[in-house]
């Protein structure tokens, strides 16, 4: 199976730059990139930061761009969104039954499941209980098989000084969960702008830098800076049956000289 990853997209105004970017014509250039190369992923999934300040024009925009997107998607919310907006704007993408942005794609032979852990006015995630709870029945439902974890915050301290305080709170709630359940094989967040990979709870992890600037990578300080690095998506795939999985970053707006690996020969300028 398939997945695509789009995480931290901002979208703010219209015409807006922000960093020197223009993130409507960056998301733009993200969906006909995925159309054009995986239009056979099984799912899009969006983890979080969707727009900038949460405002119901900046969901307009954002559906209206989703509109040429030829996979089908999946909506999370990050600490710049707000949930009353998204849901009211994409009143299909699922919610649970207490109203929160969690989600389940159950195959048949693996479920991916989707978090909100949106805590409004704050940059913190959370996890409270009733999404907890949510989640425990959903890894109970699926005991046996691989479960993927997707949200926007990290679950585990990177070492970056600026970014580890606004991770989720009180992690160890929801890896002790995952631990005790055994079957979640990978977990997939956004939220620090940056591409990271490792483990936690021996779970592996991968974040996603996204279509916003990102940040330095500074671990011996707190830093302010921010880079115009390219943007990028990952494309992810999932061997439940083997147990593989494998992320693959794409610099979609990143254009090289190309060679014939054969003749050494220069393709094109």
């Amino acid at each position: 199976m398939k997945i695509i990853q789009v995480t931290d997209v901002h979208l703010g105004r219209q015409g807006e730059r922000r960093y020197g970017a223009d993130l409507h014509q960056r998301l733009a250039s993200c969906i006909a990139h995925i159309n054009a190369h995986h239009a056979d992923a099984a799912l899009c999934v969006f983890t979080g930061d969707l727009t900038e300040a949460g405002a119901p024009a900046s969901y307009a925009d954002l559906r209206a761009a989703l509109s040429a997107l030829s996979v089908p998607y999946r909506l999370l919310p990050g600490n710049h969104d707000r949930r009353a907006n998204l849901v009211a704007a994409f009143p299909e993408n699922p919610v649970d039954e207490n109203g929160f942005v969690q989600s389940v794609h159950d195959t048949g032979n693996e479920v991916l499941l989707f978090l909100d852990c949106l805590a409004e006015g704050r940059v913190e995630g959370e996890l409270c209980e009733r999404r907890l709870a949510w989640l425990e029945a959903w890894l109970d439902r699926s005991a046996g098989r691989a479960a993927y974890v997707f949200l926007h915050h990290p679950p585990v301290a990177l070492g970056l000084p600026q970014l580890d305080p606004l991770a989720l709170e009180r992690p160890e709630r929801l890896l002790k969960l995952l631990r005790r359940h055994g079957n979640v094989r990978h977990i997939f967040f956004g939220h620090v702008h940056r591409d990271i990979a490792g483990t936690v709870a021996g779970i592996p992890f991968s974040a996603q830098r996204g279509l916003h600037a990102r940040f330095e990578l500074a671990l011996d300080r707190s830093s302010e800076i921010v880079e115009q690095a390219p943007p990028s998506y990952a494309v992810i795939l999932v061997d439940s049956a083997n147990e593989r999985v494998v992320v693959h970053g794409c610099d979609f707006l990143e254009r090289w000289p190309i060679y014939s690996a054969e003749t050494g020969e220069r393709i094109t300028a």
